[in-house]
């Protein structure tokens, strides 16, 4: 994979990570209610929807700057790999707790059949696995 793909990969994961967490943590935070009616995980008091949602608009930018070379190639790449990883990190503890952690009476419904941290996760490993073969 050369420099350019990679790019266009994070800009489009990153860009459908900050829409998708976006509209659960607008849908969160302004309405009060998780849009996908699943159990909502809370870090520091706070959704971690919000949390993905830093993260992903952290990638967005960094990878539209790269894209654009609007700032030192190695540090943004840089910048996409820690984040991811850190991310990764994030979004794996709490798609473990709510795949095999949480306990909700009758068994856990999620709309989308995995909880939505599940799905950034991917979006992050996707990320991740992009500015790691940028680097190369």
């Amino acid at each position: 994979m050369n420099k350019s793909a990679g790019v266009k990969i994070a800009v489009l994961f990153s860009l459908i990570g900050v829409l998708f967490s976006g509209y659960l943590t607008f849908a969160k935070l302004v309405l009060g209610t998780c849009p996908l009616t699943e159990p909502c995980a809370y870090f520091l008091g706070q959704p971690t929807c919000m949390f993905g949602f830093v993260f992903f608009i952290i990638l967005f930018i960094a990878s539209v700057l790269l894209m654009f070379k609007k700032y030192n190639e190695i540090k943004l790449i840089k910048v996409l790999t820690y984040i991811s990883l850190i991310a990764i990190i994030f979004s794996f503890y709490f798609s473990y707790v709510d795949l095999f952690l949480t306990a909700c009476p009758g068994g856990c419904k999620f709309s989308m059949l995995l909880p939505t941290c599940v799905y950034g996760l991917v979006f992050y490993i996707i990320v991740f696995a992009a500015s790691y073969k940028m680097k190369k």
